[in-house]
């Protein structure tokens, strides 16, 4: 039998712009792929679990499993533990000025050079973005993504790519308790 491993993965899309699906569901879908010790963390589309196979092979089969079973595209990035305590350990900018915001962009792979370009762009007065590998860390001064200058259609088109975002605080909770299992 080949060797489980514990995974997460982050779900694009799930509970905003209208589309609702509750975290049971989510664990059956999970559960539906032969996936084993299932559990969401937040009801934002974290969801943890055990698997053996790769993560690229990993996000292929959700993917399809959620875009049948809900009826839509829904992007998905698999990481490992280790990945993942890494991604929220990096000190990309000096600090966090207090009440500013620090998400984490995920992608697939790590992006073409025209792209790391096209996202470090966008950082301005209120806004820095820094890319690292398979991910981008952006910082919001002074607030949520809501006091952001960088519109969400505008991060889209400079991205290209799929991709999630979710803070920083929270990641490191979720990393915190997966690196427990």
């Amino acid at each position: 039998m080949p060797t489980r491993h514990t995974f997460v993965a982050f779900l694009g899309g799930v509970n905003v712009g209208g589309h609702r699906v509750t975290m049971p569901a989510l664990q059956r879908e999970f559960e539906g792929l032969g996936y084993s010790d299932v559990s969401t963390f937040i009801a934002s589309g974290n969801v943890v679990f055990t698997a053996s196979g790769r993560a690229t092979a990993l996000e292929r089969a959700i993917e399809a499993q959620l875009g049948k079973a809900l009826g839509y595209a829904v992007p998905t990035f698999v990481r490992a533990p280790a990945e993942l305590t890494k991604v929220t350990r990096a000190k990309p900018f000096r600090s966090v000025p207090s009440g500013s915001t620090h998400l984490i962009g995920f992608l697939r792979d790590a992006p073409p050079a025209a792209v790391v370009r096209a996202i470090e762009a966008l950082s301005n007065d209120v806004d820095r973005f820094v890319v690292q590998a398979n991910h981008f860390h952006w910082l919001v001064r002074g607030g949520g993504q809501m006091n952001s200058n960088v519109k969400r259609g505008v991060l889209v088109r400079a991205v290209g790519l799929p991709y999630t975002t979710r803070n920083v605080k929270s990641l490191t909770k979720l990393a915190e308790k997966v690196a427990a299992t």
